[in-house]
């Protein structure tokens, strides 16, 4: 039996410098990474189209987390959770639809 070929597959993004995403909320701006590794997208999609909606909570808070580098996001989260700020839930789900569109409008080389 002839041995089969075997199909490679490399990611071309990951030599290609991507510049971070800038965001601001109440305030204060915030840099989220130009790009985000693809299972972090499908497992976002996988959360969000759940049948119950805690699933789409999730989805969105994993995505953001996934977003931005460790610094970025303890202020983020702190800012999130101010009893002051109130931010809505509709709020953090545009910028997780801000962020999706950056990232899949962006050329890659």
């Amino acid at each position: 039996m002839a041995a089969r070929k075997i199909k490679s597959f490399t990611s071309t993004t990951e030599k290609t410098v991507v510049e971070p995403i800038p965001f601001e909320l109440e305030g204060e701006t915030f840099e989220a990474y130009g790009q985000v590794p693809g299972a972090v997208l499908l497992d976002f999609i996988a959360a969000s189209t759940a049948e119950d909606n805690s699933g789409t909570a999730g989805a969105i808070q994993g995505y953001l987390k996934s977003s931005l580098p460790k610094d970025e996001y303890k202020r983020f989260d702190k800012l999130t959770r101010d009893p002051e700020k109130v931010i809505e839930l509709q709020v953090l789900a545009d910028i997780v639809a801000y962020l999706i569109e950056e990232r899949s409008s962006r050329p890659t080389q």
